[in-house]
């Protein structure tokens, strides 16, 4: 009996934890909050503005709608076709270079081909390991593509704060790459931003 009721509570224990984790995921802390546009979230401050629309016009002078309309045409017809918009806004938002995450994701993806079975299966865009792994491995296993778009571009953020580091030549050693991946990005971001 005083098993059964250990079980039992275990079990409860368990199922709130597993919910609570996967409900704080959703959370971003640091005065942030969740803007929600065409049902995918976006980081703003609450003291800033409700709409990011009216926050981020333009990163590095380029208007957001242009970068969002070049990003969508390189994505058409592949698996990220429609992630444009959230990409270059949370990119952008969190001073980010929306070019560098669409490298990264297009080089560590393979989408423009044939995506990866890490991207397929699990939604991790850029290889990021974590629980719960893929597979029960170590790379980390996404429940929308759009969580593990929005750790990629938190984890550009918080260890390249300056917007001078954040090339693919200074990233790579920080995602464990060697200078053939910080190339193949390099050439990814060329493309997006020749983009007609």
């Amino acid at each position: 009996m005083r098993r059964s009721i250990i079980l039992i509570t275990l079990l409860i224990f368990n199922f709130f934890l597993f919910y609570g984790i996967k409900e704080f995921n959703k959370v971003i802390l640091d005065k942030d909050m969740m803007v929600y546009f065409k049902e995918k979230p976006v980081v703003a401050p609450k003291e800033e503005v409700e709409f990011l629309d009216v926050v981020v016009e333009e990163y590095n002078k380029e208007k957001i709608e242009k970068i969002i309309d070049k990003m969508d045409k390189y994505f058409l017809k592949t698996p990220l076709e429609g992630y444009g918009e959230y990409i270059v806004k949370t990119s952008a938002y969190k001073g980010v270079d929306p070019y560098l995450v669409g490298g990264i994701i297009l080089e560590s993806t393979t989408c423009k081909y044939d995506c990866t079975i890490l991207f397929k299966e699990c939604n991790n865009v850029f290889m990021e390991k974590g629980e719960p792994g893929c597979f029960g491995g170590s790379y980390k296993m996404y429940d929308k593509i759009d969580d593990s778009i929005l750790d990629l571009v938190l984890n550009i953020r918080k260890n390249f704060e300056d917007s001078k580091e954040q090339v693919p030549n200074k990233l790579y050693k920080h995602f464990n790459k060697n200078s053939s991946w910080a190339f193949k990005v390099n050439k990814y971001m060329e493309i997006l931003k020749r983009v007609k």
